[in-house]
C-alpha cells in the first residue's frame, strides 16, 4: 500500500506537545506540521513520516505549545519602566504617569517604545497581545514589524478629545479590516475617566462597526467605593445599565467585584483580563479568581504595562497567578497549573474573541507556536509539563517563536527586529 506524503512548509518536533485541547492532552515525542500560515496536523511518533517539510525545527528536549496571549497591556509604557515604583495607583497615575505621558508621548515615542515591548514579548513567548494606548498607527507599526498578532485599542478619555479617539479607532479598524495580524478595538479607559455621554458614544461606535471593547473595570477598592458612593451603583452595575457589558468586552483587572457583579459578568458573558503582578505591585488587591472560574467566567492573563509590572513576561504572571490565589484562599488547590496555562493560551484567546483562530494547536488554526527549551538545571527533571510551565519556566527558556506560520525567533535569535538598535534607542531615552 502506497503511503501518501503530505507536503508542508514547517515541522516542529519535540519531547512534549501541549495542544491545549479540552482534555489537556500531553503528546510525548510529538510534532506540529504547518502549511502556509495554518496548522496542518498535530501528531506523535511515526506519524511524522507522513509529512515532508521545507524546514524542520527539531526542538529536542522541549515543550511545544501555543504562543502565549497577553490579554491586557500598554506596550509603549516600556519607556516608563521603573519610573514611579512603590506607589498606590492614584498617586502613580495622577502624579507621575499622566504628567510623563503629557510631556513625552508622541508618534515616535509610541513606535520606539512599542518596538521594545514587542521585542520583550516575542522573546518571552507572547505571540498575541491586547494593547491600550495612544496614536494607533504608531501602536500598530511595531506589531506588524515584529510579526506579532495585536489588538490595538485607542485609549479614550474625557480630557483627551474623546470623539477624536473614537474616530481614530474606527478609522484604524477599517484600515486593518483585512490584516491578518492587527485589528483595532475601542478602549474607554475607565468609568471615572469617561463620562456617561462618551461611554454611550463608544457603545454606539462599537455596535455600528462590530468592534470589541477593552476597558479597566473595578481595579481598586477606591474606584469601586467612590463610584458606589457617588452613584449608588458599582462600576459593573453602572456599565450594565449603559449596555456596555457583553461577550465583546475585555474587562481588565476586575479586582473589586462582589457576588452580584460576578453574576452580571456571568450573565452577560464578559471576559476578564487578570493582571496579578500589577495588582499586587500597586496593592490593588486579589481578584476573586476562584469564584470567577467556578462560575464559568472566561479569564485570561495580562501583564499590564511595564510601568506597573515591571516586565512583559507572562510566565511571571502565570506563576504569580497560581501562588497569589492559593495563599489568598488558604487553599493550595485553588487554581491549578493546568488552569493557569489555559488562561495564558486558549482562554486568553477566548477573552479576545480569537479562539477560532489561535490559542490551541489544532488543524486549521493559525500557526502561533512556541518551544520551551528544557535543557536547563531549573527545568530538570520533568514530571508534569503543565506544572513546569507555571512554577519553573521563565521568559529566557523560550527558544523558538512562530506566528502566523512564520518563524520570527529561532534559537532565541529574533529575525524580524533589530535587537541591538532597539536596546540602544531605549537606553538613550531619558526623563
Amino acid at each position: 500500500m502506497t503511503r501518501i506524503i503530505m507536503l508542508c512548509d514547517l515541522i516542529i518536533k519535540g519531547k512534549y506537545v501541549l495542544p491545549m485541547d479540552e482534555k489537556l492532552t500531553v503528546i510525548q515525542n510529538g510534532f506540529v506540521a504547518v502549511a502556509d500560515n495554518k496548522i496542518l496536523a498535530v501528531g506523535a511518533g511515526d506519524e511524522i513520516k507522513n509529512y515532508q517539510a521545507k524546514e524542520m525545527i527539531d526542538a529536542g528536549n522541549s515543550i511545544i505549545m501555543p504562543g502565549l496571549v497577553n490579554t491586557h497591556t500598554h506596550a509603549a509604557m516600556t519607556y516608563f519602566r521603573g519610573l514611579a515604583d512603590d506607589l498606590p495607583l492614584e498617586v502613580w497615575l495622577n502624579q507621575h504617569i499622566w504628567p510623563a505621558e503629557a510631556k513625552y508621548v508622541n508618534a515616535e515615542f509610541v513606535k520606539q517604545a512599542g518596538e521594545l515591548a514587542c521585542l520583550e514579548m516575542l522573546k518571552a513567548g507572547v505571540t498575541t497581545y491586547n494593547d491600550m494606548y495612544f496614536i494607533g498607527e504608531s501602536m500598530a507599526e511595531p506589531a506588524l514589524k515584529a510579526g506579532l498578532r495585536a489588538l490595538i485599542g485607542i485609549t479614550i478619555l474625557d480630557f483627551k478629545n474623546p470623539v477624536e479617539g473614537i474616530n481614530e479607532a474606527v478609522k484604524l479598524a477599517r484600515e486593518y479590516k483585512d490584516n491578518e495580524l492587527v485589528k483595532a478595538v475601542l478602549a474607554p479607559h475607565a468609568v471615572y475617566t469617561c463620562s456617561k455621554e462618551n461611554l454611550l458614544k463608544i457603545k454606539q461606535a462599537a455596535e455600528e462597526n462590530n468592534l470589541r471593547l477593552h476597558m479597566h473595570v473595578s481595579e481598586t477598592e477606591k474606584e469601586a467605593n467612590d463610584w458606589k458612593k457617588s452613584s449608588g451603583q458599582s462600576p459593573v452595575e453602572y456599565l450594565d445599565e449603559l449596555g456596555l457589558l457583553s461577550d465583546k468586552l475585555t474587562a481588565a483587572h476586575s479586582v473589586w467585584l462582589d457576588d452580584h457583579d460576578l453574576k452580571i459578568y456571568q450573565d452577560r458573558g464578559v471576559k476578564i483580563a487578570h493582571c496579578p503582578i500589577s495588582n499586587m505591585k500597586l496593592a490593588s488587591g486579589a481578584a476573586p479568581l476562584k469564584k470567577m472560574l467556578e462560575l464559568g467566567i472566561t479569564v485570561g492573563l495580562g501583564t499590564d504595562g511595564a510601568a506597573s509590572n515591571n516586565t512583559l513576561d507572562l510566565f511571571s504572571d502565570m506563576r504569580a497567578c497560581a501562588l497569589l490565589h492559593k495563599v489568598n484562599n488558604f487553599d493550595p488547590t485553588a487554581v491549578s497549573a493546568q488552569a493557569v496555562v489555559k488562561m495564558a493560551t486558549i482562554d486568553g484567546a477566548k477573552v479576545l474573541g480569537l479562539e477560532k483562530e489561535i490559542g490551541s494547536l489544532e488543524a486549521g488554526k493559525k500557526a502561533d507556536i512556541i518551544t520551551i527549551n528544557l535543557n536547563k538545571p531549573h527545568l530538570t527533571p520533568v514530571y508534569n509539563p503543565y506544572s513546569h510551565l507555571v512554577y519553573c519556566v521563565d521568559a529566557g527558556d523560550v527558544n523558538d517563536v512562530i506566528v502566523n506560520g512564520q518563524v520570527i525567533m529561532k534559537n532565541r535569535a529574533v529575525k524580524t527586529l533589530d535587537e541591538e538598535k532597539i536596546l540602544k534607542q531605549a537606553s538613550q531615552f531619558k526623563i
